[in-house]
């Protein structure tokens, strides 16, 4: 799949793009002429995407900031500010993922999850706001979510919940900033990560973090207010849902694997 047409000169901000879909995203509109600011919470991971976009025809800016820490947001404003003059386009992609231990809800656990997938997209829209609102034609703000949070994973209660919370949140977010901004949530099925790479189950239709890139810039230049895909591990999802009395039977029979912390069922 190639990427169509994309008007270069834009100023996008890309949270969690130190690997894997951020990552890729980045590179992608690097390559496309856009300025992108990228952020996560290790510098030299940030320096190496840097690096690999030296030769391209965009720039890369990267700005430290670990979405979790609320505290963090006046800084990382005016670290923005001091970097593009607005903000064009904001990828909210900065994820986690921990497993619950078999029959214990750890709420440490809990927190640690939902203070990145949920805070953590709280604090980068207050951060990216000031810009996205100098913005001199509408502004577009995109969230990664996942299909995780369609229906229930043998061990996923603390992923999917974040994931289902962050896209009721993009969703009602839309509402109230219409007047400013579109939203859009995107919910990736299986892609190659680090943070996929341990895990232990199988993963239907898994692709490469580079081609979901693709098919994310793709869809974000219609501004849907969803974006779902593949389109077989969403219909196959659809249908679970239709017939959960079904999907969580065979769900239970299967809660036979070593539980494992940081990975991730669906995004």
């Amino acid at each position: 799949m190639t990427i169509g047409h994309i008007a270069t000169g834009r100023h996008i901000w890309i949270t969690g793009a130190g690997s894997g879909i951020g990552k890729s995203l980045a590179l992608l509109y690097a390559a496309q002429g856009h300025h992108v600011v990228i952020s996560g919470r290790t510098l030299d991971k940030l320096l190496e995407v840097s690096g690999d976009a030296a030769a391209l025809p965009g720039k890369i800016s990267c700005l430290p900031f670990d979405v979790s820490d609320s505290e963090a947001v006046p800084a990382t404003i005016e670290a923005l500010q001091a970097i593009v003059p607005h903000i064009d386009l904001v990828i909210l992609n900065a994820g986690t993922c921990e497993y619950i231990k078999k029959q214990y809800l750890d709420p440490a656990l809990f927190r640690r999850v939902m203070d990145t997938n949920f805070f953590g997209l709280v604090n980068s829209i207050n951060a990216a706001l000031p810009l996205l609102k100098a913005a001199p034609t509408r502004p577009h703000v995109a969230g990664v979510c996942s299909l995780a949070a369609f229906i229930g994973f043998p061990r996923a209660e603390a992923y999917g919940a974040s994931k289902a919370a962050a896209s009721y949140l993009l969703h009602s977010v839309r509402t109230d900033f219409s007047s400013l901004m579109d939203v859009t949530v995107v919910n990736p099925g299986f892609v190659t990560t680090p943070m996929t790479a341990a895990n232990d189950f199988p993963m239907p239709f898994e692709m490469h973090a580079d081609q979901a890139a693709v098919r994310i810039a793709n869809a974000l230049q219609k501004r849907p207010l969803e974006y779902n895909f593949p389109g077989r591990l969403t219909t196959a999802l659809r249908v679970a849902q239709l017939f959960k009395g079904l999907w969580y039977r065979q769900m239970s029979k299967k809660r036979t694997t070593k539980p494992t912390e940081k990975r991730t069922p669906a995004g």
